[in-house]
C-alpha cells in the first residue's frame, strides 16, 4: 500500500480536508459537506467540518491520515454535527461511529452535550475539543428551553441568529485558537473513552 507524505499534502487548509480512502487521496470540500444542510444545520456542520481538520492534522503528522480503520466518538448528537463526520471519515458508512449520550439527551441537543470528539486510527486517539468559552451560555439556554417545551415567542428567531454567528465565528480564527487536541492511547469500535460513562448510542 502507498503512503503519502506529508510534504506532498496539506491534510488541512481554507476549506479543505485531504484524507487517504482505498490508497487514493481524496480533497473534500466543506461546501460539499453543507449541501445537503441549508441554513438551519449550518453551525453543527461547520462545527463537526472545522474538528475534523483539527483531527486531520493531528493524525498526519508523519504521513496523510487514511479512513481504513478510523474510529470515531462523538460528544455531540447533533445531525449536522455527526453529518460532517461521516462525510469526511465515513465512520457511519462504515458502522464505525458512537455517539456518547447522557441520560437527559435523548438524542436531541442540549446544554449537556459535549463539543468533544475522539478519533482514532488504530495507533492513537486524537481528543478534538472546542474551546470551552466558544459558545455563549445563552445558547444553551434557548436550545434547552426548546427541548423541555419552554419555548418563548422570539426564542426560533435569536436561536438562528446565534447559528448564523456562531457559524462564522468558528471559520475566523486558527483551529488552534479554538480547538484542543489531546492525545490518547487508540479506542477499539464502540468504546467509550475512559471517564466519560454516559449511556451510548452507536448511530
Amino acid at each position: 500500500m502507498s503512503t503519502f507524505s506529508t510534504n506532498e499534502y496539506t491534510p488541512a487548509e481554507g476549506l479543505l480536508i485531504r484524507i487517504v480512502d482505498n490508497d487514493e487521496v481524496k480533497t473534500l470540500d466543506y461546501q460539499e459537506a453543507t449541501a445537503e444542510h441549508q441554513r438551519s444545520l449550518w453551525w453543527g456542520t461547520a462545527v463537526g467540518y472545522r474538528a475534523m481538520q483539527a483531527a486531520a492534522k493531528a493524525l498526519s503528522q508523519e504521513k496523510l491520515w487514511s479512513r481504513d480503520n478510523l474510529t470515531v466518538v462523538s460528544g455531540h448528537p447533533g445531525p449536522g454535527v455527526l453529518d460532517s463526520l461521516n462525510f469526511v471519515t465515513g465512520c457511519n458508512d462504515n458502522d464505525r461511529l458512537t455517539v456518547m449520550q447522557n441520560p437527559n439527551c435523548v438524542n436531541r441537543c442540549n446544554s449537556e452535550m459535549k463539543f468533544e470528539w475522539w478519533v482514532s486510527d488504530g495507533k492513537q486517539t486524537a481528543h478534538v475539543s472546542l474551546r470551552e468559552d466558544f459558545v455563549p451560555e445563552e445558547f444553551y439556554q434557548l436550545i434547552d428551553r426548546n427541548v423541555y417545551d419552554e419555548k418563548r415567542d422570539d426564542d426560533d428567531q435569536l436561536f438562528e441568529l446565534y447559528k448564523v454567528n456562531l457559524s462564522s465565528r468558528i471559520w475566523v480564527a486558527p483551529l488552534e485558537e479554538n480547538f484542543s487536541v489531546e492525545f490518547l492511547a487508540p479506542l477499539e469500535k464502540g468504546e467509550i473513552p475512559a471517564g466519560h460513562a454516559w449511556s451510548e448510542v452507536t448511530a
